[in-house]
């Protein structure tokens, strides 16, 4: 059995047809390759939930909370109205909206920003910014970039950008190749990573200057990362924090005694090989709700 219904009654404009509240979503989610039957195991990643609770959702037996719908919009790069179905009318064009988020191709600006795309360009006309389409995604360009030659372009009729700090993660890894991965992939969804090689320079850093989530692993130096985490913890009780382990997997540690630990102290735990998207959204679900 499937867990999702047959996607292929749509209308020409994209809408679905199916029952259920959620039949945008799962159009969408086709639109970006992923095929219907693994749609609910990839929201399940991306939201921490149990494959069963995602498929009640789409059942329409229970719902998606705003903030879940957020962490799939930002991970997606849209925003929840899309994802809900809420399409805007030809007359909507106001910023009030969020406009659609767009990255930005411009030196000394934020990558990413919110735009409102003007009509389709005539090749004669000249502007000082143009936006175009990268697959489903806006990007806006200055008007003589050569990213733009040969793209279908549209003036820019709002764009809105903001510059706040990026989230700041502390990486606790032994392993300089796998620290590597992690950060890489962290810092290209818009993270700042600071990495630790010991129990003591992370706790030391904790004490200077508290970041505002944690990547851990939880095997380090000869023995656990549990004296940093009881740490972190007592300061900041809040704070996201993931345990990156194989241990698990090679019989070093038991269910029986990192599970229970994992669960007192509010931390996840990610068993390597793990999916380093998996990660960045545990991460922003807990930035979103941890207190600034």
């Amino acid at each position: 059995m499937h867990d999702e219904h047959d996607l292929s009654s749509q209308t020409p404009d994209g809408a679905s047809l199916e029952d259920g509240p959620y039949g945008a979503l799962k159009v969408f989610l086709l639109a970006r390759g992923i095929a219907r039957h693994k749609q609910t195991a990839e929201v399940a990643g991306l939201l921490g939930l149990a494959k069963t609770s995602v498929f009640r959702k789409f059942k329409g037996e229970s719902s998606f909370s705003l903030s879940e719908l957020k962490v799939l919009a930002d991970h997606f790069g849209t925003d929840v109205e899309t994802l809900r179905g809420q399409v805007r009318g030809p007359g909507d064009r106001s910023l009030g909206n969020g406009g659609e988020p767009a990255r930005v191709c411009l030196p000394g600006l934020p990558a990413q920003g919110h735009l409102v795309p003007g009509p389709e360009l005539a090749a004669d006309d000249v502007c000082d910014l143009v936006a175009i389409r990268n697959g489903s995604a806006w990007e806006v360009h200055p008007s003589g970039a050569a990213a733009v030659a040969g793209k279908v372009r549209h003036s820019v009729a709002q764009l809105r950008v903001s510059s706040l700090p990026r989230p700041r993660i502390a990486l606790l890894e032994d392993d300089d190749t796998a620290a590597a991965v992690v950060a890489l992939a962290l810092e290209t969804e818009g993270m700042v990573v600071q990495g630790y090689r010991t129990c003591q320079d992370l706790t030391q850093a904790v004490n200077q200057r508290p970041a505002q989530a944690y990547v851990i692993d939880w095997l380090i130096g000869g023995g656990t990362a549990e004296a940093a985490i009881r740490h972190i913890r007592a300061r900041q009780p809040k704070a996201p924090i993931a345990i990156t382990t194989g241990a698990l997997h090679t019989g070093a540690e038991t269910e029986g005694s990192l599970i229970p630990f994992a669960e007192q102290f509010g931390v996840g735990i990610f068993e390597k090989p793990f999916r380093q998207a998996v990660l960045a959204s545990y991460l922003r679900r807990g930035l979103a709700s941890a207190p600034r």
